[in-house]
């Protein structure tokens, strides 16, 4: 800032001296108020374009920053659509895998029901022919 306010004395100080020498000064004291309101006028224009260079510098890089953010929370996204799907996937595997044993327990439940029915077919032929032969056996026998 130091140097900033010396080289404005020397501005000041020209400026000062160029209009003393190309116009007629009636009040110096006017001339040098004059000469500091527009250098600071310019300085602080300068400043005010840094300060905005400065300022869209660093909204660039923010801007940057949060395409960057989304970029990554887009990548996240897909990878987490990704993984539901895999496990989707995995799910309906599992489902039909499960379709297919139970589909086999029933296949071996009715084997065993047919068994079974003629298993109890036979038993009750059986006891209706022992029985039958009993009878047969007591009246003639």
């Amino acid at each position: 800032m130091f140097v900033m306010e010396s080289s404005m004395s020397e501005i000041i100080e020209i400026l000062e001296h160029e209009l003393q020498s190309a116009v007629e000064v009636k009040d110096r004291g006017s001339l040098h108020r004059y000469v500091v309101l527009l250098v600071e006028n310019v300085v602080g224009r300068k400043e005010h374009e840094r300060s905005e260079n400065s300022l869209k510098g660093e909204l660039g890089a923010l801007r940057s920053d949060v395409a960057l953010i989304a970029e990554r929370m887009e990548q996240g996204f897909a990878a987490m659509d990704k993984r539901f799907e895999q496990v989707d996937k995995r799910f309906e595997e599992l489902t039909h895998q499960m379709d297919k044993r139970f589909e086999q327990v029933d296949k071996r439940f009715e084997q065993l029901d047919k068994r079974f029915t003629m298993l109890v077919a036979l038993t009750s032929t059986f006891f209706v022919v022992l029985a039958t032969m009993m009878t047969v056996l007591r009246i003639f026998g």
